[in-house]
């Protein structure tokens, strides 16, 4: 594994020693963990960006296709 150093406030490292404490855990798995769920948090988050877009499309196109069978019931046929 690999040594990264991380400067850290005083309010931070009490923060992560707290945690490390109430979880009975290192100070590492708790920022391996943090960065991990972040960057599922990230993901998560251009996902649902995606499913909105594509969900603000397919909208858009219903209302198209109802737009024109109301134009075409219209019509007299």
């Amino acid at each position: 594994m690999k040594t990264i150093t991380v400067k850290a406030d005083n309010n931070f490292d009490a923060i992560l020693n707290q945690l490390a404490s109430r979880l009975h855990t290192t100070r590492s798995r708790i920022i391996r963990d943090a960065v991990k769920s972040y960057a599922q948090h990230i993901d998560n988050e251009l996902l649902r960006q995606q499913v909105k877009a594509a969900s603000l499309k397919t909208r858009a196109q219903a209302c198209d296709e109802i737009d024109n069978l109301e134009a075409a019931s219209g019509d007299g046929l």
